[in-house]
């Protein structure tokens, strides 16, 4: 585990070893951004929460990347998924990112690509497919592999178990769109960050999930800085509380967004689930930022996945902070590091 060397100031948040344009940024934000906020007396709420995702990512991720093919599909809600807390069926936009052409042309183009199924972030409450454009983008290029982006629902329109059920019904009904769109392979990479690591690890528990057909394809996971504990019981919570851009006050308002009915929070944390539960999963990389309250639930689980006898690599990226791909302009050596790091690990496990 990363030490990381810390004093506290005299306005108790605390002062971590971090990159200067990391360091830079949020002293704009925690000493002119915020204060101006809170002055015009706005209050948090779902509009905000993701112009601010959008407004970072747009501000800090400014390089295109092109890549030759990118598809808009759904995948339609086949009945599977709903439970008595989400009845409505739901069909999930996907959009799909190729690194390479097809071989042929037109309806009868074929590719033996390998797949990425990948979740956005956003606490389950911002976030898009548009937002994380250019990240998927450098994911496809950076892999060699499909991207298949669900645009899950979110909360508060949509709380708990909406975004789940979503994504359940993408993984369940991804042979249908394979097929239909003519990518032959056997090998499916599930992935995300933040709260899209929360959404595959639920995921990969899932019974639903565990008994289909799909379970034999998923060859790897990838999680950064996942959200694994929704119950914020992880010592790094505290320690960086405040001042990190995602602070403890805004976990908490994101999980009361996303739980509306009383949900055992605990049971639905990937960390406290059984060895026995766990066991058999795909193998694993899990990536953390150093200076992030979600530091120790992803050195936990990946302990914790080891223990269950699954293979779990885990990296700790120093001197940056949550959510650092989507501010790649302030640590662009890290974001590269990052994707190069994730090639490496799938071409290991294909």
């Amino acid at each position: 585990m990363t030490t990381v060397n810390k004093k506290t100031s005299v306005n108790n948040t605390i002062e971590a070893d971090l990159l200067p344009a990391v360091a830079n940024y949020l002293k704009v934000l925690n000493e002119q951004v915020l204060p101006a906020f809170i002055k015009t007396g706005s209050v948090p709420n779902a509009t905000n929460a993701r112009d601010g995702l959008a407004n970072l990512t747009h501000t800090f991720v400014t390089q295109a990347v092109d890549i030759p093919l990118i598809i808009d599909d759904i995948v339609k809600h086949d009945g599977r998924v709903t439970d008595a807390s989400d009845a409505r069926a739901y069909d999930v936009p996907v959009r799909l990112f190729y690194p390479s052409l097809p071989v042929d042309s037109g309806e009868s183009a074929t590719t033996s690509l390998p797949v990425m199924l990948y979740f956005h972030g956003g606490g389950g409450t911002a976030g898009s497919v548009s937002v994380y454009h250019q990240i998927l983008c450098r994911l496809a290029k950076h892999t060699n592999h499909i991207i298949i982006a669900p645009e899950y629902r979110l909360a508060p329109e949509n709380p708990y178990p909406a975004a789940q059920n979503d994504a359940c019904t993408v993984l369940l009904g991804l042979n249908k769109l394979l097929a239909r769109r003519q990518i032959m392979t056997d090998k499916i990479v599930v992935a995300g960050d933040s709260h899209g690591g929360a959404l595959v690890t639920n995921l990969l528990r899932d019974p639903r999930v565990k008994a289909s057909d799909i379970i034999e394809k998923i060859s790897a996971q990838v999680l950064m800085y996942p959200s694994v504990d929704f119950t914020m019981s992880s010592p790094s919570v505290e320690k960086y509380a405040s001042g990190y851009l995602l602070s403890r006050v805004r976990i908490d308002w994101y999980f009361n967004q996303y739980f509306q009915n009383n949900e055992d929070t605990q049971a639905k944390s990937a960390l406290f689930a059984s060895l026995d539960d766990l066991k058999g999963q795909p193998p694993a990389l899990i990536i953390n930022a150093a200076i992030d309250p979600l530091y120790d639930e992803g050195v936990a689980y990946a302990t914790k996945l080891n223990q269950a006898g699954v293979d779990a690599q885990h990296i700790t990226y120093d001197k940056v902070i949550h959510a650092y791909l989507n501010m790649e302009n302030l640590n662009p050596d890290v974001c590269m590091q990052t994707y190069t790091a994730i090639n490496e690990f799938l071409n290991s496990k294909i």
